[in-house]
């Protein structure tokens, strides 16, 4: 039998040691860039939602210019809020009838702008007295 010298085991033994450390520094490495993968597009979604309910809220704002019978009024850009601006252009298809274009950009600090875009169509009817708008597709 070989007999190995406390030279020749410590040399094994730190060669395992570094093998090992090399191997969960490599997975420590692949959890840390799904990790930031991961929250990147969690923050895209959340800026593509804000997005998305920057154009639905500017759609209803329309929407209650009409109720109002103030079409002439509907401006044709504002800013709901100070990192966003919404463009509106409202179209009469025929007596009482309208379609919305709506599009919305929301840009986030040292982010790119991301843009939303809505229409829809609505028929204003008088029922019981009260103005009200009817969906009739987009």
């Amino acid at each position: 039998m070989i007999k190995h010298s406390g030279k020749e085991r410590k040399g094994v033994a730190l060669l395992t040691c570094i093998v090992l450390m090399a191997l969960s520094s490599a997975l420590l490495i692949a959890v840390v860039f799904q990790e930031l993968s991961t929250r990147k597009k969690f923050e895209m979604i959340n800026l593509e939602t804000k997005a998305q309910n920057l154009a639905l809220s500017a759609l209803e704002i329309a929407v209650g210019f009409l109720l109002e019978d103030a079409v002439a009024k509907i401006p044709t850009m504002m800013s709901l809020i100070p990192e966003a601006k919404v463009t509106f252009i409202v179209q009469e298809t025929s007596k009482s009838s309208f379609k919305i274009d709506i599009n919305a950009e929301y840009t986030a600090k040292d982010k790119k702008p991301v843009r939303s875009g809505l229409s829809g169509s609505f028929l204003i009817k008088t029922q019981d007295g009260k103005r009200v708008a009817l969906s009739v597709g987009k």
